[in-house]
């Protein structure tokens, strides 16, 4: 394919070449856009076309001038970052998922985070493999202890949205980086490029750094419950960290996923709603007829979703299976 200069030949690159930079993100599908198409037919495409698509699709078009050899081993190196940062769970392919991470994404996270961390020399983070070989509830105390989160002031913010506020702030004052709705801040192509419904449902997960992790906490979920659900799922995700399991991430429907948790994912999650809901209080519930404005109250004090509370008494064996079915909100259906 030759790439022309006001109307004429310039620089011939290679179709291999550009297919494979087309193909880096295969559920978006651009070797399909107008311009790509009509250049692979007609056999050349303008540089201002192939510069202004480009921009469109967020890739830089002076990928499409590599050698097949150099493309590799910027591929190589791409994949390597992937495979050291994140599980390979989180970038398989996918469309309309919420159970893996697009590429695309997870790119974007690793260029950012290690521009952050090329800019300032951060010190070896202490709290990455902190919590190996320590039983759930010392887990729970040691995360609180490290972010020097105070529970009681925790509890007693009058909105979620104030609590998750100032857990994000004592987390990130020791080295975690966390972001929330990232997929609204343009970190993806427009929607004139790429229908909205392909990233639609993006888990919480982590991108591993031993010096400045990365979490993202959704947005894109239950618009009642965004800011109960985010608190649960950053410290679901200091979990992941403080044990180094990065092979997890914390999937949309994990109310669901705590019932039936078994191995790691269930110490996860044990560690997390010891942290939120310690035992200590919840066993003062059992043999009490909870009611729906009982749970709602206990809901807002321990700053979780009212599906998060009951699905924690169920698994203490608090409420009866009964009782948690008649309890639990209905499930929210993303439109």
């Amino acid at each position: 394919m030759w790439v022309t200069v006001n109307g004429t030949n310039s620089t011939e690159i290679d179709d291999t070449v550009v297919r494979s930079v087309l193909n880096l993100y295969p559920e978006e599908e651009l070797e399909n856009r107008v311009v790509f198409k009509d250049a692979f037919a007609s056999g050349s495409i303008s540089i201002d076309d192939l510069k202004s698509e480009s921009s469109k699709i967020l890739i830089p078009w002076q990928m499409f001038f590599l050698n097949q050899t150099n493309f590799n081993n910027q591929m190589a190196h791409i994949n390597n970052q992937r495979q050291h940062k994140v599980s390979s769970k989180l970038v398989a392919k996918r469309k309309g998922s919420g159970d893996v991470t697009s590429k695309r994404i997870i790119d974007r996270l690793i260029r950012q985070q290690n521009f952050l961390a090329n800019l300032s020399a951060f010190p070896k983070n202490t709290f990455c493999g902190f919590l190996n070989g320590v039983r759930t509830d010392t887990a729970a105390q040691m995360i609180l202890a490290h972010f020097g989160v105070d529970r009681t002031k925790f509890w007693g913010y009058t909105s979620k949205g104030k609590a998750l506020h100032y857990l994000i702030g004592q987390v990130e004052a020791r080295n975690i980086n966390v972001s929330r709705g990232v997929l609204t801040n343009k970190i993806l192509p427009t929607w004139q490029v790429v229908p909205g419904d392909i990233y639609r449902s993006t888990s919480g997960f982590v991108i591993r750094d031993d010096y400045v992790p990365f979490i993202f906490l959704p947005s894109e979920i239950n618009p009642d419950e965004v800011e109960s659900r985010q608190i649960y799922t950053l410290v679901y995700l200091l979990a992941i960290i403080g044990l180094e399991q990065y092979d997890y991430f914390l999937e949309k429907d994990f109310k669901a996923k705590m019932v039936s948790a078994t191995g790691m994912s269930k110490r996860l999650h044990a560690i997390t709603t010891e942290l939120l809901m310690p035992r200590v209080e919840t066993e003062q519930l059992r043999g009490l007829n909870i009611t729906e404005e009982m749970r709602d109250s206990l809901a807002h004090k321990f700053k979780v979703s009212p599906s998060s509370l009951v699905t924690t008494l169920r698994m203490r064996g608090i409420i009866s299976k009964p009782s948690y079915e008649a309890l639990k909100p209905p499930q929210y259906i993303p439109k």
